[in-house]
């Protein structure tokens, strides 16, 4: 259930050695679980309008190689762990074969006054499906 999502490096998210600032994995990792749920048909907007909201409550990465301006990356995102109310997307981003960064995020199911909710079943059953 791996989804993969091309990217190209722009030169705003270097820094002054022209290589990839560390912040930015974290908006890599979003850019790959969003695409992961548009590969299964939804839009977050949807679950906007049930109620659903999914804020990050964890984030791990780990750095083992440098990435440059106009380098194309690819994001590998996959749906790791499903509990009641959370979720765990683990993430690879590569450059050819060459692994730079991997990690994982924690989102929680919450939802309009942010307290935690049940992920409604036909939430529950996206992080299950492959893409269409």
């Amino acid at each position: 259930l791996t989804s993969r999502t091309t990217l190209t490096v722009r030169f705003c998210e270097t820094d002054l050695m022209g290589i990839v600032h560390h912040s930015n994995y974290l908006a890599y990792f979003e850019l790959g679980r969003v695409d992961w749920l548009h590969r299964r048909g939804i839009s977050y907007d949807k679950w906007v309008a049930m109620g659903v909201h999914l804020p990050v409550v964890e984030a791990k990465l780990r750095y083992r190689k440098a990435a440059r301006f106009d380098e194309t990356l690819v994001v590998e995102t996959s749906c790791a762990d499903l509990t009641r109310v959370t979720v765990r997307f683990s993430y690879r981003i590569l450059r050819g074969h060459e692994l730079l960064c991997e990690g994982e995020t924690l989102l929680a199911c919450v939802g309009p006054a942010l307290s935690p909710k049940r992920f409604p079943a036909e939430v529950a059953e996206v992080f299950r499906s492959a893409e269409i």
